[in-house]
């Protein structure tokens, strides 16, 4: 009998840039920047950039760059392939970016071992190469990654068992949009209640938790009354509860949106629930502009978001006219009087970008 056997290769290919500012301000040997985590192929990589050169393996008329596997998603080595180059800011007439550097390719293992140029690029080559515009350097990793190699009987593969994807969280939904077995009303106000269940809120929110699970009358009852919130607001709450997600309307940057994450960033807060509040700060984040930074810089301040209140201190500090559009809004003038530390924190974010 013939065996039958087939195989399968997944490839997944990724792309970083890392962006150097004021380059020219690094001193000293050895010294080296390290960019932000990023992953590829479900692995987590960092670039180790040498811009005086890597001491003790080469003299500092070169830079050196490397890129380190961080954390792989399972035990085995990982397979990948990746090349440095440098990226021209400026667009070329064809709309195309001029590349210049190395594109050699090498075999990683296990996390924590790292591969690169200890010979980048020269400091000669590099200035006489026009790469460093404004005092920035722009390098560009790509990296593929081998995620997977399957050998298997081709009958047995026929005849495997096919397990579908987890669809816990849309049970739970289930279980709130249908009131399955609810054993707790709560009630918003005087005019609105929803059923649900106490273990799901007390599992997600440790304010609820304390609520229902505690010594307090509230653990004795089957209905309790919130004032401190929205209805709808509520609602949004209880659907991320149960799904672990947002509803769709929320996905878009709408106005509409944006004055449901800001408060439900609220909500969050009072109740908790930490990872439902960084959502809100990062779509706060992306829909960020002049005229709605005092507010939300305010409500980053108000609410201990220092993640938040960072990317708005620096979209404050990005260029001069950012700078005078923003002031000039009621709402940063506001802020000015609310939240005076914030405003000298502005200034410190101004003055160090100078």
């Amino acid at each position: 009998m013939a065996t039958k056997t087939a195989s399968t290769v997944v490839l997944h290919a990724g792309e970083h840039l890392f962006k150097v500012v004021n380059h020219s301000l690094v001193k000293g040997s050895n010294t080296c920047l390290t960019s932000a985590a990023f992953r590829v192929g479900g692995h987590d990589w960092a670039i180790f950039y040498y811009p005086n050169g890597k001491s003790r393996i080469v003299d500092d008329q070169f830079t050196s760059i490397f890129l380190e596997l961080i954390n792989t998603a399972g035990d085995s080595e990982v397979t990948a392939y990746y090349s440095f180059c440098l990226q021209d800011p400026a667009p070329s007439a064809t709309g195309e970016k001029h590349k210049f550097g190395y594109t050699r390719k090498f075999e990683l293992g296990k996390p924590g071992v790292s591969w690169g140029r200890t010979k980048f690029v020269s400091k000669a080559d590099l200035v006489a190469s026009g790469y460093l515009q404004d005092d920035c350097l722009l390098i560009k990793c790509t990296i593929t990654v081998i995620a997977s190699k399957l050998v298997q009987d081709a009958e047995d593969n026929e005849n495997r068992i096919i397990i579908p994807p987890s669809v816990l969280s849309k049970d739970l939904g289930n279980l709130l949009e249908y009131g399955l077995e609810a054993d707790l009303t709560v009630r918003i106000g005087w005019f609105k209640s929803f059923k649900v269940h106490g273990c799901v809120l007390a599992a997600r929110s440790p304010v609820f938790r304390a609520l229902l699970c505690g010594p307090m009358m509230e653990s004795r009852q089957t209905s309790i009354r919130l004032n401190d919130v929205d209805a709808r607001v509520f609602e949004v709450l209880l659907y991320y509860m149960y799904n672990d997600c947002l509803p769709e309307f929320m996905e878009e940057t709408t106005e509409d949106a944006i004055d449901m994450t800001q408060h439900l960033l609220v909500a969050a807060d009072r109740y908790a629930m930490e990872r439902l509040k960084l959502i809100c700060q990062n779509k706060l984040s992306k829909a960020l502009e002049a005229k709605s930074l005092g507010f939300t810089l305010n409500l980053a301040e108000e609410f201990h978001c220092q993640q938040l209140k960072n990317y708005c201190l620096n979209y404050i500090a990005r260029g001069t006219k950012r700078i005078r559009s923003t002031i000039k809004t009621n709402k940063f003038k506001r802020l000015k009087q609310d939240q005076q530390g914030v405003a000298y924190d502005i200034l410190d974010k101004v003055i160090d970008k100078l």
